[in-house]
């Protein structure tokens, strides 16, 4: 029954994505594959983000394998342009715009080291216009920018094995220096590409708090040059509400509220921690910075648990089995709960990267987000008085 059941969706599928081709103007998308799945066990997916804001997910419209000479094809639609991703097995992700370009790219597929890290290649778009160089460029830009995080922590790691404090104190901001970089380099690529509806793709590389200006004067160029451009209006309407959101969750607001449960069932809210200074520790067990912060955390807990602090540990972990795993292996003191389906509380908090803390006061109220580190000793120092 099962098994028929696969066949019938894997048959309306195809049915969905054949309709979409005989349907007006369409662009073909093919790559060639250098390592394909030789056990026939993953697909090659095209399809599309739906949704809105932190509720949006990528659907599937069309699957496809390859072929004897391990490439593979997709004809896309193209009547109404707009953003597509190609996903090759579970490694390869290509996002390109869907106007005129036929475009060829060539995948990794399946990752033949013997230990996988997750660190995506680089993925060049061939035959492209205007619209799919400016993918190329953002995406190769957010490449380099990741090699160069992990040069810095492999170099911070090594400082600190050394016990050099000059070294390490050279080092200490190495992070920042890249992000200030890469902030400089999505901006050329915004204001080189401005009246190109792609451009839409570099604006994921701005933080809208800091970038409001930019942001807003882009997408109402875009909303003028092209009033058909649905997203340019919807990406607008994201940021309002991510504006209005971020004003309930000022400083001395209300900590918004949620409720998870613990590896016993019991559910867990920041509202049980009333009458104490609260960490709310968003985390999860892929997360390596996350579980860098945990020892400094049991050293917090340790010197300001008589004083009045709690922890709630909130694991963003998809898969329960990894995130009970890493907790055996962490042996955390302070309560667990995990939040399999963590879109709802990742957009009442507008956080999208871990490790994320807020440090919440014996009312419930934030007194500040984003904390980790020396930023988090400061600011418990600034309370506890120690």
């Amino acid at each position: 029954m099962i098994k028929k059941g696969l066949t019938l969706a894997v048959a309306a599928l195809l049915m969905v994505s054949s309709s979409f081709a005989q349907k007006g103007k369409t662009v073909t998308f093919t790559g060639k594959v250098r390592f394909p799945d030789t056990q026939n066990k993953y697909q090659i997916y095209l399809g599309k983000y739906e949704g809105e804001g932190f509720k949006k997910a990528f659907k599937a419209i069309d699957s496809t394998k390859v072929d004897a000479n391990n490439n593979f094809s997709f004809k896309v639609p193209a009547d109404k342009p707009d953003f597509y991703q190609v996903r090759v097995y579970y490694m390869d992700r290509i996002d390109f715009w869907a106007d005129k370009d036929n475009i060829n790219v060539t995948v990794r597929g399946i990752d033949t080291a013997k230990m996988i890290i997750k660190n995506p290649p680089y993925i060049f778009m061939e035959n492209t216009s205007k619209d799919n160089d400016l993918i190329n460029d953002v995406n190769w830009e957010n490449y380099m920018n990741y090699q160069n995080m992990i040069a810095v922590g492999q170099a911070q790691y090594r400082a600190g094995l050394t016990k050099d404090s000059l070294l390490i104190n050279h080092l200490k901001g190495g992070f920042d220096a890249i992000n200030v970089d890469f902030n400089k380099r999505i901006k050329y690529i915004i204001n080189k590409y401005k009246d190109q509806p792609a451009v839409l793709y570099a604006l994921n590389g701005l933080n809208w708090k800091k970038d409001g200006d930019l942001l807003m004067s882009t997408l109402d160029n875009l909303t003028k040059k092209y009033p058909w451009l649905t997203q340019a209006k919807a990406k607008k309407k994201e940021i309002e509400e991510n504006m209005a959101q971020t004003a309930k969750i000022a400083n001395g607001k209300k900590a918004p509220d949620f409720a998870y449960p613990d590896v016993n069932g019991k559910k867990w809210s920041p509202k049980d921690f009333k009458g104490k200074y609260l960490i709310i520790d968003f985390w999860a067990s892929w997360c390596g910075p996350c579980r860098q912060e945990i020892p400094h955390l049991k050293e917090v807990y340790k010197k300001y648990k008589d004083s009045g602090l709690e922890i709630l540990a909130v694991s963003v972990d998809a898969k329960e089995a990894d995130w009970k795993k890493a907790m055996a292996e962490e042996r955390m003191a302070w309560p667990q709960i995990n939040a399999k389906e963590s879109k709802p509380v990742m957009a009442s908090y507008l956080f999208s990267g871990i490790p994320y803390l807020v440090v919440v006061d014996k009312e419930g109220n934030i007194i500040e987000k984003n904390l980790r580190g020396e930023t988090l000793d400061k600011k418990l120092k600034e309370i506890f008085g120690k």
